[in-house]
């Protein structure tokens, strides 16, 4: 998508550290390569073959910014625990946070519907960098070989989700609204995918 970043991963695992560079890229203002950053969150978010955790990713981009003497506010919402500096006080609306200038990325987690039952099978971090008249996210996801697509942000058809036991991180119990994402082309027929949390961030001095 022109005017957005848009790295793509290289393995299963490297999403949180993708979408990390992604959003330095987009601000043009700094001027490690794009390998570098990557490198950078892989390792100060700790992230692992299983993953990222999402409070890890917010230390990391937090250390980030402070190294190069910048100033930025970094809030989460969502089903993750992560330390108090990091909790929203109050929920994080997509439309609302990207219309004014904060660069937002999206957790999500995919889930296999059994007919009954959505079973949690992995979790995912994407960049949402636009919204259209129609309401639709625009997303940039680093395991999608293509360009950015949009999406519908719904309530689930059901709130019947069981997460798995060898998640990497565990859930925090509290009132996140879970809802679908519509139009992820890579999906399979019985594969649903939910939003976890949203991380804004807010880059105050350049």
């Amino acid at each position: 998508m022109s005017g957005f970043s848009d790295i793509k991963q290289q393995d299963d695992y490297t999403c949180a550290p993708v979408c990390a560079a992604n959003c330095i890229v987009n601000y043009n203002s700094f001027k490690n390569s794009d390998n570098e950053l990557i490198q950078y969150f892989g390792k100060t978010a700790k992230t692992t073959k299983k993953g990222t955790k999402t409070n890890n990713l917010c230390k990391a981009l937090a250390k980030y910014f402070k190294q190069n003497k910048r100033s930025a506010i970094i809030k989460y919402d969502g089903i993750r625990p992560v330390d108090k500096i990091f909790k929203s006080e109050k929920p994080l609306d997509i439309t609302e946070e990207l219309q004014n200038g904060k660069s937002v990325i999206l957790n999500i987690g995919i889930y296999e519907f059994d007919g009954k039952t959505y079973h949690r099978k992995y979790g995912h971090y994407v960049n949402a960098i636009d919204i259209n008249p129609k309401g639709q996210i625009l997303l940039t996801d680093p395991y999608e070989k293509g360009s950015a697509f949009y999406v519908d942000i719904e309530p689930p058809e059901s709130l019947n989700i069981r997460h798995n036991k060898d998640d990497n991180e565990r859930i925090r119990k509290n009132k996140f609204n879970l809802k679908s994402l519509k139009g992820i082309p890579y999906l399979k027929d019985n594969e649903a995918a939910f939003l976890n949390g949203i991380i804004s961030i807010n880059l105050i001095a350049y």
